[in-house]
């Protein structure tokens, strides 16, 4: 069990009660780097900030930290986690700083009763696997070295290329050769399992 310091968005009128700001989730991390590490959950922040922005910063001072990879409150009330802009963004910045070696913990965070649970950890489950699998896919080290040798045309060239290759078939292959379903074919066992055992539960 690692223990966290998280901190929810600070100010009046926020979703629910607040207990510590970033700013002091942040710095008691790191006053006390022996007892715990700082937690990022996105839906924690102000409308405007990201928590893939910030990431990088976190990592060139601390050795560990820890994410709640979800959807705010705000917006919805499902929490679900969608393979989404930010998403993606997250997962990049995990892997450009080579966060997959043990520096960042991720947990997903996300429930409601008003969809099929199965349904939602499936889905959420499955869109962060897709944004890392998405980001280990892309050429870093080749974008990076374009960014060092000043070749900023190029560079912006291949990353709008990136954005149009078929990742969809790339997920597919991923899943075929770990033995689990393709997108759309798992949620008819759902529905079979909400008919046959949810559906029987008081």
């Amino acid at each position: 069990v690692k223990p966290c310091i998280e901190s929810k968005v600070f100010g009046i009128g926020v979703e629910a009660y607040t207990v510590g700001s970033a700013e002091f989730a942040l710095s008691y991390a790191a006053f006390n780097r022996e007892k715990c590490i700082p937690l990022m959950d996105n839906g924690h922040y102000h409308p405007t900030e990201v928590v893939s922005d910030k990431i990088p910063a976190l990592l060139a001072f601390f050795p560990e930290i820890a994410l709640h990879v979800t959807r705010p409150i705000r917006w919805d009330s499902d929490h679900v986690v969608l393979f989404d802009d930010e998403t993606k963004e997250i997962c990049k910045e995990i892997v450009r700083c080579g966060g997959l070696d043990g520096r960042v913990n991720i947990a997903l965070d996300y429930f409601d009763a008003s969809i099929n649970r199965i349904s939602a950890w499936t889905v959420g489950f499955r869109n962060v696997e897709k944004a890392l699998l998405s980001a280990l896919c892309t050429p870093h080290t080749v974008l990076k070295e374009l960014q060092d040798t000043n070749q900023f045309t190029e560079l912006m060239v291949r990353q709008e290329e990136l954005k149009t290759l078929p990742f969809g078939e790339i997920w597919d292959e991923y899943c075929r050769r770990n033995g689990v379903p393709v997108d759309g074919a798992w949620f008819e066992e759902v529905k079979k399992y909400e008919q046959n055992v949810l559906s029987k539960r008081i």
